[in-house]
Order: structure tokens, then sequence, then C-alpha cells
């Protein structure tokens, strides 16, 4: 794993408050939603390892606008919760929730407000590599897990993927960049059991040159394409 200096404050750590910033702006311009989008297909792909029923409860750690917390409730959970650094996320899952079957909280990863061994199933799509330190944040999921829990750990951004570290700059917060091997051994280290990895591809057409736009994350067409070859990392472990 990557050192990275987070430095020290409130929040309670200063990376946490630059993430709730960056995600409070990515809320206000509509980013939720095509970030959803993004994610859904490889999303599904780690959701089908799960026979989801009524007695399941479940958590999304970095949830978002709450999109994947609705779908495992429509996949057949019978409670949900998610937890994001950003107000701004928070509110708009609140504005979208099922009913009373999910909950929506501004928490840190690494300090949740829920009791020991409350979730069946916790998930965490795309966020584990903004942490100020992800083997806190394993063992804090640890915790609410319950006996027997799964856990399904999604990244975009990772060092075998190469054409992603350009979103280390492009960002503007602090990352880690984690490895296929640190993944489960960071897992395993937090109390987590049979650690493994798996690549996920998303299995939609990619972009078609023109309609590809350059930004500062995807510099060129062909680095867009690099990262769907290399596809998402995925961890799955058990409690």
């Amino acid at each position: 794993m990557t050192a990275v200096d987070f430095g020290t404050g409130p929040f309670p750590h200063p990376v946490e408050a630059g993430a709730a910033a960056l995600f409070d702006d990515w809320a206000a311009a509509g980013r939720d939603r095509s970030m959803a989008d993004g994610h859904r297909d490889v999303t599904g792909q780690l959701l089908d390892n799960w026979a989801l029923d009524a007695a399941h409860h479940v958590l999304d750690v970095g949830c978002g606008n709450g999109w994947a917390v609705r779908w495992m409730l429509a996949r057949g959970a019978g409670a949900g919760a998610g937890v994001d650094v950003s107000a701004a996320m928070i509110a708009r899952a609140q504005g979208l929730r099922d009913g009373g079957r999910c909950h929506f909280r501004v928490a840190s990863a690494a300090s949740l407000p829920f009791a020991e061994g409350a979730f069946s199933h916790i998930l965490s799509v795309e966020s584990l590599y903004y942490y100020p330190d992800p083997a806190a944040a394993l063992a804090e999921w640890a915790r609410v897990a319950a006996p027997g829990a799964r856990l399904g750990v999604i990244v975009d951004l990772y060092r075998e993927s190469p054409a992603t570290h350009a979103w280390i700059g492009a960002l503007g917060v602090p990352v880690h960049l984690l490895s296929e091997a640190d993944l489960p051994a960071l897992a395993t280290a937090a109390g987590w059991t049979r650690a493994t990895t798996v690549r996920l591809r998303d299995r939609r057409p990619p972009t078609p040159p023109a309609d590809f736009a350059p930004s500062p994350f995807w510099p060129d067409y062909g680095t867009y394409l690099s990262h769907r070859e290399h596809g998402s990392l995925a961890l799955l472990a058990s409690r």
C-alpha cells in the first residue's frame, strides 16, 4: 500500500473533510446519478454472489445517493443502511429512500454509528482508497458484521490498473493506491476470513469513440479502453 500523508485535523481527519467537500460538489452537479450508473453492472455481478432475503440487514459504506442500498432491498434484503461523509449525498439518499426499510447517516467509514454484529452484508463501492486508514475502516466493518457476514468491496483505482492512475492528481484529494495483494491482506488483518480478489469487467459496450470526451480522468480514448479492459477490482470476504 502506498504511504500517503493525510495530516491531522478535525472531522476527524482532514482528508474526510476534503472528500466530503468533493462529493458535496459532485452531488450538486448531479454526478451521483452518473456514478451510480457507471458502477451498476460490476456491482450487480458482485451482488449475484449474495442470496439476499428478508432476514438480512445490509450496509453500504460510501453510499452516495443510496442506490446500492435500495437495489439490495429490491434483491430481497429486509432492511438496509448507508453512510457517507458527504452531507449532500446523504440528503439525496434520504430523499429517495424506500419507506422505513433503509436509513442513511453522515458518518466516517472508520467510526460507524451501529452496534456490533448489526449487519449480514457489507458493501463498499469505489470509496475504500479515499479513507485515511483503510485497515481501520475494514476493522470497523468487521465490528458491525454478524457472524458469517459477507463483505464486498469494489475499487476502480488500483495499482494494476495503470489507466486509472491519472485520477490521483485529478481528484484533488489524497488517495491510497492499493494493489490486488493489499486488499485481502488488509481484510485478513482486520478480522475477515476467506478474503480474495476478482476482477469484474463491465459487460456493457464501451462509449463509442465519437461520443468520447477527454477529461483529466480520461485524457484519451486509449486510456479509457485500458480501464475497461482491466476492469474493477473486487474484494470478497466473510466474517
